[in-house]
């Protein structure tokens, strides 16, 4: 191998090594937390612990090696607001660039840099995991189709899924990249199953699964063009 590919392949093993390690320690105090409620199998009860996300994510701080943790109102006590691109370049659907933000409201900074958020969809939805909601279609191109006629002004359809909650990381901070399948991923929880993670959210199944990063796309964020 060429000095540059032994680089890139050293450098993917180290990202490979940090998000297994984040996606272990994270569910880890997930499953200690249920252990400890008197939950173990229901992951339900997690995602409603709390009346927020910061709510949720302090019930689960005594599990974790925590040096710092925040809400929206303090987020630059733990780093700040910051970008991080998609896997790749995507549409928005308004022309602008994709971006990952679940990690901008509240955010626990542990020890080794990594970056730790909570986002319950059971709380959004009425205190259930089973949801229904509106999904905008796309063209060719990414963007948003006009319908008047929808619930949200664009063309779609009603779809809908079990997920109760999910868990991002960073797992090296503000460092870079910051891009999602590098150093930043995401995985759900149904009620009694974990493990959904798709590539706009880093696709962990794939890295556990081959011991390697999703192909990415470097670009610049901005308009979609």
């Amino acid at each position: 191998m060429t000095l540059p590919n032994l680089i890139a392949d050293y450098r993917q093993k180290q990202f490979v090594t940090a998000a297994k390690k984040s996606y272990s320690t994270a569910l880890n105090a997930v499953n200690r937390w249920n252990a400890d409620n008197g939950t173990i199998g229901d992951y339900f009860y997690f995602f409603t612990a709390g009346t927020s996300d910061y709510e949720i994510l302090k019930s689960l701080s005594k599990y974790l090696n925590i040096v710092q943790i925040c809400d929206s109102s303090n987020i630059d006590s733990c780093g700040g607001k910051y970008t991080v691109k998609q896997y790749k370049k995507l549409n928005d659907g308004s022309g602008n660039t994709r971006q990952a933000y679940e990690l901008s409201e509240s955010r626990a900074v542990l020890a080794d840099g990594t970056f730790i958020a909570i986002y319950s969809e059971a709380l959004r939805y009425g205190g259930s995991c089973k949801k229904q909601y509106w999904a905008n279609e796309k063209d060719e191109n990414g963007y948003f189709i006009p319908d008047p006629s929808s619930p949200t002004g664009h063309k779609g359809y009603y779809t809908g899924n079990n997920v109760c909650g999910w868990i991002f990381f960073d797992t090296n901070g503000l460092k870079g990249p910051n891009q999602v399948g590098i150093d930043y991923f995401g995985f759900g929880f149904d009620q009694d199953i974990m493990g959904y993670s798709d590539d706009t959210r880093g696709n962990l199944n794939y890295v556990l699964a081959n011991d390697k990063l999703i192909k990415t796309e470097n670009y610049t964020p901005g308009k979609y063009e």
